[in-house]
């Protein structure tokens, strides 16, 4: 058994979630999240992943287009996976946060929403959360060794 994925597809504006099913076959897009605080929108998604049982984060882990390297919201990434982890390991949650490169995402999300025949001036509410599925998906294709970290304190930059 896989267990249930949320993936984070973190933003300025809006913050993208979805979820997997159990068995990783599916993903459904979540309501955005509208950014307010790092500590209560950790808040929020501590309660989401008890909520929907979910045993794994991917959170998107956006580097440099062509490079790869880091860029500040890459960092910016890093330290809300790093807090997200520690809140849910102070809950007592065993769930892993796991970063995703998510370089093409959002690209992707959006190619798959003029296909599936959205009208254009509702695509913008589900982009975001189309992002989170792709997120979910990478990491159940390729798996937690080969795509993902899993950030704890000693990995953590």
């Amino acid at each position: 058994m896989v267990g249930r994925v949320l993936g984070i597809d973190l933003g300025m504006k809006r913050t993208g979630l979805a979820v997997s099913d159990g068995l990783g076959i599916s993903s459904r897009g979540l309501a955005n999240l509208t950014p307010r605080s790092r500590a209560e929108d950790v808040a929020v998604l501590v309660k989401l992943c008890a909520d929907e049982e979910v045993t794994d984060v991917a959170v998107g882990l956006p580097l440099m287009p062509r490079s790869g390297d880091v860029s500040p919201m890459s960092k910016r990434a890093t330290g809300f996976a790093q807090a997200l982890q520690n809140a849910l390991t102070t809950s007592g949650s065993t769930t892993l946060v796991h970063l995703v490169d998510e370089r093409g995402s959002s690209k992707q999300a959006a190619e798959r929403l003029v296909a599936s025949e959205i009208k254009k001036g509702d695509r913008k509410a589900f982009l975001d959360s189309e992002a989170a599925r792709i997120l979910i998906e990478l990491f159940l294709q390729l798996g937690p060794s080969t795509s993902l970290t899993a950030v704890t304190a000693s990995t953590a930059p």
